[in-house]
């Protein structure tokens, strides 16, 4: 038994050795077949496996390990990938590759019409509307993030709060002046509006133009590169219907670690005497900071007179970044129908949108309503006609508090832990902000975004054709602010008026 199982070992050994013998080392030059110039940066890899490069600054490349009968991948940006069988004995090969002209081929959207791309002479991108319909975001621009190199979108200060809308540039910041926007032109379907308004499921195709040549057709307000939305139509066919939803829950997912009141304390009075002051919490402060961290004691502060202290003598122990923010739901509905005869499309859509805001404290929410309708004519072969609508109203409301130019995101990250959640009656302390937001009143915003387009195209003779557009947007704003007073408790429960400080 033992000498058949050294048989059989010896016989597999010997079986693996030509294999082994069959890994070579294979070199060559990938190059353009139209130019016959060696192409930078084209990938070489073994297909099913990890083992691959790049072709250096000549189009040249080499590989280690190949096995005979396997086969090379040799792909690049816009050309055709090849498929290259390695052949026993043969080490060197010559890859051209080909334009890609189906990609070529693709038209987009440029100034007044459409080009393929094989046309164009300016940096023009476009977006696959797919993108936009596969993430769960409320505006346009969100959706955008990552999808067109050289179009940057950023947060606002105010980072993720509700009514919020990124900023937008191309290939930089700079600006002609100051006080100027180095922002793109925004056009909707050949009007200038608001991108984040828009419902995304309405989107048809994007089109960014880059470069300066855009203000050849736009004018100087194109300076800083344009993007051009188009919306959907309807299409020659039976009606289509269509509906979705999205439920989304989102939060702040990078927040803080506030450090706990005992370890705040004593690295805050370290600091004090490091700079030559005298310490900021004294033992006895920091004895009741202890007990009250280990349930001994439930009271957060004491008497201060006939007032709470709420600075250096109080002994809670907040988190005031988890005590401010959480996570919230929001909703979304799209509704749309489509269809028409060779003559006469049509296209009406339908979305709303429910959005709460993260504040645990003062309850913030935003809601949009989007309507559009869409007619496309054909009046006879000389004359078509086209019409869109679109009725978009945006609904937010908030505490009044936030719209203190960022005062509460600022607030947040001066308090200090030990500082009172509630005094020891159950009223909110001053420190918090809690009162300001629950009942120091509310701001309604209130916007409706009309826009009315008509389009008449003429055919005089083949192939020419002559646009005639008018376009009308009104926008209604009205907004409601009401600020009520705020009152601070006394030790014995007596309410006092807090006139509320706005700290520059």
């Amino acid at each position: 038994m033992k000498t058949q199982f050294i048989s059989l070992l010896i016989a597999l050994l010997a079986g693996l050795l030509p294999l082994q013998a069959q890994q070579v080392s294979i070199s060559g030059i990938v190059t353009d077949k139209k130019l016959n110039e060696p192409i930078i940066g084209a990938s070489v890899v073994v297909k099913g496996t990890s083992n691959g490069c790049i072709t250096d600054l000549d189009g040249n490349f080499q590989l280690n390990n190949v096995a005979s009968g396997s086969t090379l991948v040799v792909s690049y940006i816009g050309y055709q990938t090849q498929e290259i069988p390695v052949q026993k004995g043969k080490t060197s090969y010559q890859v051209t590759l080909s334009e890609d002209t189906q990609t070529l081929d693709e038209v987009v959207v440029v100034g007044f019409g459409t080009q393929k791309k094989v046309n164009l002479t300016g940096a023009v991108a476009t977006v696959d509307t797919k993108a936009l319909e596969s993430r769960p975001v409320s505006q346009v621009g969100q959706a955008l993030q990552g999808t067109v190199p050289g179009l940057n979108l950023s947060t606002a200060d105010l980072g993720g709060q509700l009514g919020q809308s990124m900023k937008v540039n191309i290939r930089g910041t700079g600006t002609i002046g100051t006080g100027s926007k180095g922002e793109p032109l925004i056009l909707i379907d050949g009007m200038e509006g608001n991108m984040n308004t828009l419902n995304p499921e309405d989107i048809e195709s994007i089109s960014v133009l880059k470069d300066a040549a855009s203000s050849s057709i736009y004018g100087s307000r194109a300076a800083f590169g344009v993007i051009l939305i188009t919306t959907k139509k309807g299409k020659a066919g039976k009606m289509t219907i269509n509906y979705n939803n999205s439920f989304r829950y989102s939060g702040p997912t990078n927040l803080p670690n506030q450090l706990d009141s005992y370890r705040f304390a004593n690295f805050f009075n370290e600091a004090a005497v490091n700079q030559g002051d005298k310490i900021i919490f004294d033992e006895e402060t920091i004895g009741r900071i202890q007990d009250y961290m280990a349930g001994k004691i439930t009271t957060t502060t004491i008497p201060n007179g006939s007032n709470w202290h709420f600075h250096e003598k109080a002994n809670d122990n907040v988190n005031w970044y988890k005590t401010h923010f959480t996570w919230a739901w929001s909703q979304e509905h799209n509704l749309s129908m489509s269809g028409g005869t060779e003559k006469l499309q049509y296209y009406v859509s339908g979305s709303y949108l429910n959005q709460n805001g993260n504040l645990r404290y003062g309850n913030d929410n935003m809601k949009r309503y989007n309507l559009s309708a869409k007619i496309n004519t054909k009046i006879n072969k000389y004359i078509d006609f086209n019409l869109s609508t679109k009725f978009i109203r945006y609904d937010l409301d908030n505490p009044i508090y936030l719209e203190e130019g960022g005062l509460l995101y600022h607030d947040i990250a001066r308090m200090w832990p030990t500082m009172p959640f509630k005094d020891p009656n159950g009223h909110y302390m001053r420190n918090g902000k809690l009162a300001q937001l629950t009942d120091g009143g509310r701001s309604k915003t209130h916007n409706d975004d009309i826009y009315l387009q008509g389009q008449v195209i003429l055919h005089p003779l083949k192939n020419w054709n002559i646009y005639a557009e008018a376009g009308m947007r009104v926008i209604n704003q009205n907004k409601q602010v009401n600020l009520n007073k705020i009152y601070e408790y006394d030790i014995n429960d007596n309410p006092h008026y807090c006139p509320v400080k706005v700290d520059k």
